[in-house]
């Protein structure tokens, strides 16, 4: 993707450097309280993804706290297509969240915080993995973005399985090994006309999964899919995994998929799910499906499931546990008038304290529920990105069944606080690789219909991926982006780009 700066956008409104936010006093007036916010009557707008009624309510509670600031929230349909019609008409939203990063940084529509987010205390007792992995830095020595919403990719059992098939539960510190050994002898053709029992159910593929967990970081420091370790890709490790899951597919421990022949063949139901069929044992899929289906009260007890989160288990046992997941991110635009209160927005809509017990004072009223009159905690709720315990107490409070099940649920949310988020949040030019290469040749289907091997694409996708990302790196943060990158980082992504051979 070449950059695609609009100079409407970035001529007309761009009020500060993209070097830096400015000092707390860049409204207009310059009129500020005793904690640097504004005394301006201002409008601030936030564009989401989140559920609409949660984020209206949110955005009440933040303008309890500055009266003078009101807030007008906008749920985004098209990430792409909605901020460039933003920009063409002039009325940019003052901070957004993204689906991919790569949309943002190319067109320059995120402004550098860093100068608020280092002088906020709040954001040295964050989830441990965003300050050190530089999540919402993308690689560089500047922030552009924070995360917002947190779904981790999960492993759930279905303890009414295992017990109908006289299968003990795991040790919840599992490896990966026990895992894929618990898939295959809960994979089982009961006889008597019932149903086959399936190992695994997935939204989430198992090469994601284990990519994360594959090393430990004195062997290689990966904090992000296909190996990367923030400077370059190996995909070696993601061969390894992506090999396994086609292995399981082919040799019939996983669960079809919805809409598909094998599924009404199985079910008898071509638009069934395995996640409501009480046949599957395993679960890989992302904690939304908890949120928004199995944790909705009286639903398992309907569907006769007994679904237990589990930790996503390392491949080498003993080591930091990190946990790859789906991490939105947000920031301030470039076009911000008031940067600091944008900052402010930004971080009560995140991972701020006060922010966030705002969004369980919520969440805990069951009588507020969406346009669906779904209660909003099951309208998509998201993890904390704080590590306050205050938080993590309330929150672990509005699970139904955790009280019952606290010796699993204390240790899958422990397991979760070392977020990895997937490529196309935080890696620049992942998007671009994957549309580029990894997905027009359909390396999954591939591997998946026994038609090639995983490791007979490593060395070329390893190049490939290192290739698209040293040329992001150097169109959006060389000397014709943000211009936050070293003389001797451009020479080494220079000389990527240079020795790439298409």
């Amino acid at each position: 993707m070449k950059k695609k700066v609009v100079s409407l956008l970035l001529a007309a409104t761009m009020v500060f450097s993209l070097g830096g936010c400015g000092d707390k006093k860049s409204g207009p007036s310059g009129n500020v309280d005793e904690n640097g916010v504004t005394t301006d009557e201002i409008t601030l707008t936030f564009w989401h993804y989140e559920d609409e009624t949660t984020m209206e309510l949110m955005a009440e509670a933040f303008m309890n706290e500055y009266p003078n600031i009101k807030v007008e929230v906008r749920q985004i349909e098209d990430m792409s297509q909605d901020l460039s019609a933003a920009a063409t008409a002039g009325n940019f939203p003052d901070v957004f969240a993204g689906t991919d990063s790569d949309t943002a940084l190319a067109n320059m529509y995120w402004a550098d915080i860093s100068e608020y987010y280092d002088a906020d205390p709040e954001t040295k007792n964050l989830l441990p993995t965003i300050n050190e992995y530089g999540i919402g830095c993308f690689d560089t020595s500047a922030r552009f973005a924070v995360p917002t919403q947190y779904f981790p990719s999960a492993i759930f059992i279905d303890r009414n399985v295992l017990q109908k098939l006289n299968i003990d539960m795991p040790r919840t510190d599992w490896t990966w090994a026990e895992m894929i050994d618990l898939i295959k002898a809960a994979t089982q053709e009961p006889g008597g006309g019932e149903m086959k029992y399936f190992g695994l159910g997935y939204y989430n593929r198992l090469d994601s999964l284990y990519g994360i967990a594959a090393t430990s970081p004195d062997v290689r420091a990966i904090k992000g899919e296909f190996g990367f370790n923030g400077t370059d890709f190996d995909l070696s490790y993601w061969a390894v995994g992506e090999q396994e899951f086609a292995d399981l597919k082919q040799a019939g421990y996983v669960a079809p998929q919805t809409e598909t022949q094998e599924m009404e063949d199985w079910t008898g139901d071509w638009e069934g799910y395995f996640g409501t069929t009480g046949h599957v044992a395993v679960f890989s899929e992302g904690f939304w499906t908890f949120m928004n289906i199995w944790g909705v009260e009286g639903y398992q007890d309907q569907w006769g499931l007994d679904i237990i989160p589990y930790v996503t288990p390392n491949v080498v046992d003993e080591k930091e546990h990190n946990v790859i997941g789906a991490m939105y991110m947000a920031g301030v635009s470039t076009s911000c008038q008031y940067p600091y209160e944008a900052y402010l927005l930004l971080k009560w809509m995140t991972f701020g304290v006060d922010g966030w017990n705002a969004r369980l004072d919520i969440y805990e009223d069951e009588t507020i529920t969406n346009a669906s009159n779904v209660p909003l905690r099951n309208a998509h709720m998201s993890m904390p990105l704080t590590m306050d315990q205050n938080v993590w107490y309330r929150y672990k409070k509005l699970f139904y069944h955790y009280e019952e099940n606290k010796i699993y649920w204390d240790d899958f949310f422990d397991s979760v606080t070392r977020p990895v988020p997937y490529g196309w949040y935080n890696i620049a030019g992942y998007w671009n690789f994957c549309d580029q290469y990894f997905n027009k040749i359909g390396i999954h289907d591939l591997v998946d219909q026994g038609r090639g091997k995983a490791a007979d694409y490593v060395e070329e996708a390893t190049e490939q991926a290192n290739y698209y990302h040293a040329e992001a790196m150097i169109s959006y943060f060389g000397p014709d982006g943000y211009n936050v990158l070293s003389d001797e980082e451009l020479a080494q992504y220079q000389a990527v780009v240079d020795s790439f051979m298409p």
